[in-house]
């Protein structure tokens, strides 16, 4: 009751606006197929935290806001684990990789179906594959098979099929690489590479996008653009039936709407903000509500590690030893932050426990400077964006720290695309941003790779390009772990950028709501056949 009080008080609080929304009792989700009388069945409503998905043809949109839907609309041959990252069976229940690490073997299961009846078999992912390929459909996701023998010469339009997609069987497909390459199952498990029933795709054309068939534990309902996405359960799907009947992803703009409707009881799953995290995270009645993961971005400021002054490791290591970035996650973030130790986030499987980050030690800071002929300090730009969790307001932040050992900011605020463009054009000092996003470390590290430092911070070196050249290379798990822990130690050591943090992804949920999980990569990645509603 004290809930309900609380709730009832926050949203008069929020806006007149909102009371009159509820009042009038809001969207009318329990009936939304016209022949279900509400508490028959387990709705789960949540938002969609990225807005519109715009495309729900898994090829179409490398975005968040689209594989949040869509990865439960469709199952590929593995899956990523809901709460480490790592590869987990999915329409394949096992595979096998030659002692070369070329020839991925996969075995499939025999009881998988696509959500109108038909068996899926070792040739659907054949033209699933194909057609993620073709130059055709112009997919942003089509490298996802870069390495597999012949994607090239299809590609090109010097053969019909991909060489390296063999069908043994039915239930059995092997896929031929060039080279070995240990991040290549994380592509498989991301929904482009899920499998999708050619006759469909050839019927509807580009409408498959708004009326999608699949093979996931969720199909495809309806979809009111611009407001919500509305999935029910595949009675068939091949691990059992999920226990929620039906799922609406709303589309909701505004933080303190989501909030209200929330509080209202008109949603039972949400992304928090960091405007309200330490609200909730405190409140007895709320905290149990939170589920919290430190996601696959982090938040760093990078140097240009060819030019002065950033060419010395001493003063990049200064910058990381000059700011307490607890306190700046405390107070600024209010607590929505986990802080980096180094590049990898700890939610990974191949996060070192023992690595070693800096430490907040100004007195430090000022000796490496003055070793690195900087005693009195020098003054460097630094471009910014406007973003409340790594643009402008951290920059305000860090200076006071910076100008006590002697490094005076030059902030230079401009949009996040002109920081990007001036950022691959080497057009800068230093800066401030979030990367990351891929859920393999080896991937995840592969920015400081000599391949792509030209278009990063300009840091790189031959043993490192060694380290994740062999962690790339191997099929076996335990010694790519052990080498990106080397690589990382390297990449924390010679501090090409300040280490600042992973961001802490929050989702708020109702008492009733059980098995959402922290999903590192992202938390709008929900398998919700793993969610249901207590009564």
């Amino acid at each position: 009751m004290n809930r309900r009080l609380f709730a009832l008080l926050t949203v008069f609080a929020i806006s007149i606006l909102m009371i009159l929304v509820v009042a009038c009792g809001g969207p009318d989700l329990d009936d939304a197929d016209g022949d279900t009388a509400p508490g028959e069945e387990q709705l789960l409503v949540r938002d969609a935290p990225y807005g519109d998905p715009e495309n729900l043809d898994p090829i179409v949109r490398g975005r968040m806001g689209a594989m949040a839907v869509t990865m439960n609309l469709f199952d590929g041959l593995v899956v990523h684990d809901s709460e480490t990252a790592a590869i987990r069976p999915a329409i394949a229940h096992d595979w096998d990789i030659s002692s070369d690490g070329k020839v991925y073997t996969f075995h499939l299961r025999d009881d998988a179906t696509f959500h109108n009846g038909r068996a899926i078999t070792a040739e659907d992912f054949v033209s699933s594959f194909e057609r993620l390929s073709d130059p055709a459909n112009a997919s942003p996701l089509a490298h996802y098979l870069d390495g597999v023998i012949g994607k090239t010469e299809f590609e090109e339009g010097h053969a019909d099929s991909i060489q390296g997609l063999v069908v043994i069987d039915d239930h059995t497909l092997e896929i031929h690489r060039e080279e070995p390459d240990s991040t290549f199952l994380s592509l498989l498990a991301f929904p482009a590479a899920g499998v999708v029933p050619r006759e469909v795709v050839e019927e509807k054309g580009s409408d498959f996008g708004h009326d999608p068939v699949g093979s996931g534990p969720f199909r495809f309902s309806s979809w009111v653009k611009d407001d919500r996405v509305e999935l029910v359960a595949f009675d068939d799907y091949y691990r059992g039936r999920a226990e929620l009947d039906r799922v609406v992803f709303r589309v909701i703009s505004e933080a303190a709407t989501k909030e209200a409707e929330f509080l209202a009881g008109n949603l039972d799953a949400f992304i928090a903000p960091a405007s309200i995290y330490r609200k909730y995270r405190d409140d007895p009645e709320y905290q149990d509500n939170l589920i919290e993961v430190a996601e696959f971005f982090t938040r760093h400021v990078g140097f240009h590690c060819e030019q002065e002054p950033f060419d010395d490791v001493r003063v990049r290591q200064a910058f990381n030893y000059a700011i307490d970035k607890e306190t700046i996650i405390d107070v600024v973030l209010g607590g929505k932050g986990v802080p980096a130790v180094g590049y990898l986030p700890s939610s990974s499987f191949a996060f070192d426990p023992d690595l070693e980050g800096y430490s907040y030690d100004p007195d430090r800071a000022k000796e490496l400077l003055a070793e690195a002929g900087y005693e009195d300090g020098f003054e460097t730009p630094m471009m910014t964006s406007e973003h409340p969790e790594w643009g402008l307001p951290i920059v305000e932040a860090i200076m006071p720290y910076l100008n006590e050992v002697g490094i005076r900011l030059q902030p230079e605020t401009m949009d996040t695309g002109v920081l990007y463009d001036r950022l691959r054009a080497g057009d800068y000092s230093t800066y401030i941003y979030s990367t990351g996003g891929s859920a393999h470390p080896v991937a995840y590290l592969w920015r400081f790779h000599s391949t792509l430092a030209s278009t990063t911070n300009r840091y790189w070196s031959e043993e490192l390009d060694e380290l994740l050249d062999r962690a790339r290379a191997t099929s076996d798990e335990d010694e790519m772990v052990e080498l990106v822990r080397e690589a990382e130690a390297m990449i924390v050591r010679d501090a090409p950028i300040w280490f600042f943090h992973y961001n802490k992804a929050i989702t708020m949920h109702a008492d009733h709501v059980l098995g959402l999980k922290a999903m590192p990569v992202d938390m709008a990645l929900q398998d919700l056949w793993s969610v249901s509603l207590e009564p």
